[in-house]
């Protein structure tokens, strides 16, 4: 799997959890809510230091 393949499943990934966030928070299951919103705040924090397959090997 190449690091862009990935980098797309991650970002669908954070869609979900914040759809699932919003869907806790409707039937008033606020921890959940929270949990849901950290892992795709932690997701997207990774994703900012996770290369793509255009960077250039680092040696």
């Amino acid at each position: 799997m190449k690091k862009d393949e990935i980098r797309a499943l991650l970002m669908e990934d954070i869609k979900n959890f914040r759809l699932k966030a919003k869907f806790y928070e409707s039937i008033r299951l606020s921890e959940a809510a929270d949990y849901a919103k950290d892992l795709a705040s932690n997701i997207e924090l990774a994703l900012t230091t996770m290369p793509s397959d255009s960077d250039s090997e680092i040696y």
